[in-house]
């Protein structure tokens, strides 16, 4: 009966053992693959909401880049994306955490609502490559992040972005796949970087870097301390009235005033 035990627990270790899946190639082997996406967006702008802005034209790129990066990170989110974070220097198309604007606004008025109108192409590129990597040192409040808008603080290992805004996917360890794995679960504005270089505690690496305070503006899963973050390089073009695009018809977004109604913030803290 002792030897059958004994074999029992042997055959339950392999089990649990087999779960995890090991890379068997080194990560100097594997290339960095780079994610691309883009999404259309039609902005609609009451004068009311033309009203808030202080300068007109930066607010209309505003709204138009945080509705578009929101769509291109659920499209990105659908796919269900795995990263392998691979050391090196994949180059996005020159640099790494790039914000552009292109395209000239030639907005138009809706004849029945007045309202502003104008198209854009959102695009977004990045690589799960380590030299453009990251990862969250702290919530705000000490607490899970839920939704959008949440504050959280991070560390840039070794690229920073020369300017803000500039932004990050989010990544958190694919448990059931073992340690080597990263499933992309949202997606963050850099709302400001801070000067001078920070540290983690020897028992946790010792890794240095750059502060930087990030703005959640979507994802799909809790985020928490430790989840990996990837610079993007994003471009927020305007286009011309009847420009053809090639995904079909934009989604409209109408921007509506700032809600007073408080959320309910989750009760669980970490």
């Amino acid at each position: 009966m002792r030897a059958l035990l004994v074999l029992l627990s042997a055959v339950f270790l392999l089990s649990a053992c087999a779960k995890e899946v090991q890379l068997v190639s080194t990560p100097s082997d594997i290339d960095s693959t780079v994610v691309e996406e883009q999404a259309s967006v039609e902005l609609r702008l009451s004068k009311a909401d033309l009203l808030r802005f202080t300068d007109v034209e930066d607010g209309i790129w505003k709204e138009a880049r945080t509705a578009g990066l929101i769509k291109v990170c659920n499209k990105i989110l659908n796919k269900d994306l795995l990263l392998i974070p691979t050391p090196g220097g994949a180059a996005l198309g020159g640099g790494f955490g790039e914000y552009t604007e292109s395209g000239m606004l030639t907005t138009e008025s809706d004849s029945e609502t007045g309202d502003t109108v104008q198209t854009f192409m959102v695009s977004a590129s990045f690589a799960g490559d380590l030299a453009s990597g990251g990862q969250i040192l702290t919530l705000e409040e000490d607490r899970f992040i839920a939704g959008s808008s949440d504050i959280a603080y991070a560390m840039l290992y070794q690229a920073v972005p020369e300017s803000v805004p500039s932004h990050v996917v989010i990544a958190e360890p694919a448990k059931e796949l073992g340690s080597s794995f990263l499933r992309v679960i949202g997606m963050a504005e850099i709302k400001q970087i801070k000067q001078g270089t920070v540290a983690l505690p020897k028992e946790q690496g010792g890794t240095t870097g750059t502060l930087c305070t990030l703005e959640i503006l979507v994802s799909n899963r809790e985020i928490e301390s430790g989840d990996r973050i990837f610079l993007m390089n994003v471009d927020v073009a305007a286009l011309e009235p009847g420009s053809t695009l090639a995904e079909g018809e934009p989604e409209t977004v109408v921007v509506l005033p700032p809600s007073s109604d408080k959320v309910q913030e989750p009760s669980e803290t970490k």
